[in-house]
């Protein structure tokens, strides 16, 4: 690519075992279709090794998904990833050593830009001091304000410290932010601000998917994992008050043990109308959500649920699919009465009363794709922000 290379750096385990780095593989097509080569350096967890090692597209696109198929012939992107830190001490050595980064851009003589996704603050401010002798800029893409960590004390604590630098510091120390939220935008104002929501790329085979017809049952439907943000427990204590033989709930990324060792007050887990699938590849678990009649998800407004952005909600938006949803983020912006219901509370009756609504609005519908979050729609924006970047 003429244009040069662009390192994206972070905690996103590659090709898309997690949501960041499904949020970093779209944006990297944006600067890529931008006449950029762009280096994703992610972590690869459970897997003891020291330095950079290359993410070979044989091997990804080997294992059959096609959502691993990561490069293609319109992108130029390449895949490296490093150890996750497994202790106390090789966690406090990561976050003020960046050599493994600066020994990776050895390999490309081209850099124009450095990326930081989500690392902590004092790690962001390393990679801005060490690349800056090389004339490089450091950006920073912020997805969240996270002060919840686990692990040992001394993590806990800095990472509600870290969280606190995040917020009120990392505006005046990074010139050029991409960021998820309206929230955030407001938070950095003053700032080269982009704000990118969590993106797809809708000629993915995934989104074309067969739908899986369900006789008749209007299917309700949760994909995600046991996490402090969500109130899955809610949604199925709604469920289970409904009174309907015809209805089901599908919840994927959990299995029944899961759900009753993540929630062991929630009783109604037992209901025979619940169908627990456990853990899906994401090829799998985006076929659930094309194929229900409602994608239901429940995140309480909290700081750092308005902060954020949910993937979930990008994708099952994508699907077409209607959606119940409370009103965080910047959501309700994208939900027309016909798409879905905003709920402005998290309560189980709220909950319960918006499904008894989604069936008798939704039944029958045949949702169609929908290409609001697919990422050549934000090109435009994320030149006007690279060439500022560039310029300065």
């Amino acid at each position: 690519m003429d244009k040069g290379t662009i390192i994206y750096v972070g905690n996103f385990e590659l090709p898309d075992k997690n949501a960041a780095a499904h949020r970093v593989v779209n944006n990297a097509r944006i600067f890529s279709a931008l006449g950029f080569r762009v280096v994703l350096f992610g972590v690869a967890r459970g897997d003891a090794f020291s330095g950079a090692r290359k993410v070979h597209d044989s091997e990804l696109k080997d294992q059959g998904d096609p959502s691993l198929a990561v490069r293609d012939d319109k992108a130029d992107v390449d895949l490296w990833e490093r150890a996750y830190p497994v202790s106390t001490a090789d966690w406090v050595r990561q976050l003020f050593d960046v050599s493994d980064v600066e020994t990776l851009a050895q390999a490309y003589d081209d850099l124009k830009l450095v990326i930081a996704y989500n690392l902590p603050f004092a790690t962001f401010k390393a990679l801005k001091k060490r690349f800056l002798r090389r004339g490089v800029d450091t950006a920073y893409d912020c997805t969240e304000w996270n002060g919840y960590a686990e692990g040992s004390l001394p993590k806990r604590l800095y990472k509600k410290h870290d969280e606190k630098l995040l917020r009120t510091k990392l505006g005046k120390q990074c010139r050029d932010l991409i960021v998820i939220s309206s929230a955030m935008e407001r938070q950095y104002a003053g700032a080269n601000l982009l704000r990118l929501p969590p993106l797809v790329d809708i000629e993915d085979p995934i989104w074309s998917q067969v739908r899986q017809p369900h006789d008749g049952v209007f299917e309700f439907c949760f994909a995600g994992t046991v996490s402090n943000k969500e109130r899955l427990d809610r949604v199925v204590e709604a469920f289970c008050a409904l009174d309907a033989a015809d209805v089901r709930l599908r919840v994927v990324g959990l299995s029944r043990s899961d759900f009753e060792a993540a929630y062991p007050d929630c009783v109604s887990s037992g209901d025979k109308r619940i169908a627990f699938e456990g853990y899906l590849s994401h090829s799998d678990a985006v076929r659930r959500v094309l194929s229900c009649d409602c994608y239901v998800f429940i995140r309480e407004t909290t700081s750092r649920n308005t902060a954020g952005f949910p993937t979930k909600f990008a994708e099952a938006f994508t699907c077409g699919v209607p959606i119940i949803t409370t009103d965080v983020s910047d959501v309700a912006g994208y939900i027309a009465p016909d798409k879905g219901i905003v709920l402005r509370c998290a309560s189980v009756d709220a909950i319960r009363a918006a499904m008894s609504s989604a069936i008798e609005a939704f039944r029958g519908r045949t949702p169609a794709l929908n290409d609001t979050f697919d990422w050549r729609k934000h090109v435009d924006r994320t030149r006007e922000w690279i060439n500022k970047v560039t310029t300065y």
